[in-house]
């Protein structure tokens, strides 16, 4: 289930032109996945965030899926999951994998 979107230079241009909605992302080096994000609120300020970060300042491109607010999160880990499962190991600059901080019975009652 990758995000199959167009990849876009990671130019300040480009992060404008980004939605300023809750969704899904990807950072790239080249042709690599480097890191999986997400936000609920605005993808747009994300990218701005991570474009201020050094650990990303090797970053050249990003892309992205718009979601419901409360599906980012969710979608953010099974990304993560495919992405270690097929390469045995997260994205570079992941740090570790994104947790569902949903309760158990928001779990049960919404999947």
């Amino acid at each position: 289930m990758p995000i199959g979107a167009k990849w876009y230079p990671f130019k300040d241009d480009n992060v404008e032109l980004a939605p300023r909605q809750p969704g899904v992302y990807e950072l790239g080096y080249l042709d690599t996945v480097v890191y999986i994000g997400s936000s609920k609120s605005s993808i747009q300020s994300r990218l701005h965030e991570h474009k201020k970060q050094k650990r990303f300042m090797k970053v050249t491109h990003f892309r992205y899926r718009k979601t419901e607010p409360d599906k980012a999160r969710v979608l953010e880990m099974k990304l993560c999951e495919e992405f270690e499962k097929k390469n045995g190991k997260l994205p570079r600059l992941q740090k570790v994998a994104p947790k569902d901080h949903r309760s158990a019975s928001d779990k049960y009652f919404w999947g």
